[in-house]
């Protein structure tokens, strides 16, 4: 559940120097997590729904028609115009977003216990703790009241240090999550990079890219070795972190051990890595 974002992907050709010109490849496709963790769970087969808010602009209306065709449900509320992040790709694959909030929010009254028929998991977006928290608290009330799981992934390690690390943490905590997850860089302003703290869930996973990813429980500590992609399989790293969410949540709760589960989002990342934007492959 989230808000429903555009992504203007432009591949440099060459790093980028103020003052200067070059050629673009440019793709335009849904973003955020929400649509792109949707996306890459419908890729894998497992039923999916986007819930929250879409605006009620013509951008909108094909980014959602996008997602429709890939086999994402659609439950959202329409207003305002849709956000709009720009994707600098960096030769190499690193990338930089350059985000417009657009105009609209999701409100706590939007939120439906219908949007949770049925629902194995549901998944919040970091971002969007920081712009509707409400709306988010609302909806994992219903969650819990459902004894449905929640995962959440959380915000840049910026985003997260202007607001306040000690302040973001109370805002994840009263979520209750099931789940959290994020990079290397986010969890150590979160002080998760050693061991787990008091208000974590019973769940943590640190993806690093190239590098394992921590496993950090109430058991103990445990680290799953990435396989190393082909050199030239590496294009985008846009959307990579929620294309691993994707291959965790759909293996998570189909019942795997977790070091599995984690070892099917390492799988998904590498198929969004080797395309443009956040969205999986068709």
């Amino acid at each position: 559940m989230g808000k429903l974002v555009a992504d203007q992907v432009l591949e440099l050709s060459a790093p980028l120097v103020a003052g200067g010109q070059q050629r673009v490849v440019r793709t335009t496709t849904a973003g955020g997590a929400p649509a792109n963790v949707t996306a890459g769970v419908a890729r894998l087969g497992v039923p999916a729904r986007l819930a929250g808010w879409a605006g009620a602009d013509p951008l909108a209306d094909g980014l959602l028609a996008g997602l429709a065709g890939r086999g994402v449900g659609l439950a959202v509320v329409r207003r305002g115009r849709a956000p709009l992040s720009t994707v600098l790709v960096h030769p190499g694959g690193e990338r930089t977003l350059l985000t417009d909030h657009g105009e609209g929010a999701l409100e706590p009254a939007d939120v439906r216990a219908e949007w949770l028929a049925g629902a194995a998991v549901v998944h919040l977006d970091g971002y969007d703790l920081l712009r509707f928290p409400a709306a988010l608290r609302a909806l994992t009330a219903t969650a819990h009241g459902l004894g449905v799981p929640v995962s959440v992934d959380v915000a840049a390690a910026t985003r997260i240090a202007a607001h306040g690390a000690a302040a973001y943490a109370d805002l994840l905590a009263a979520l209750r999550p099931d789940l959290l997850l994020g990079n290397a860089g986010e969890a150590a302003v979160l002080g998760l990079d050693g061991a787990r703290p008091a208000w974590a869930p019973p769940l943590v996973l640190v993806h690093a890219g190239a590098r394992p990813t921590r496993v950090l429980t109430a058991a103990g500590t445990w680290e799953v070795p990435v396989e190393p992609l082909p050199e030239d399989r590496l294009r985008d790293t846009t959307g990579c972190g929620d294309a691993f969410a994707a291959g965790v949540l759909a293996g998570w709760r189909a019942g795997l051990p977790v070091l599995d589960a984690v070892r099917s989002g390492h799988a998904a990342a590498a198929e969004v890595a080797a395309v443009p934007g956040g969205q999986p492959p068709p």
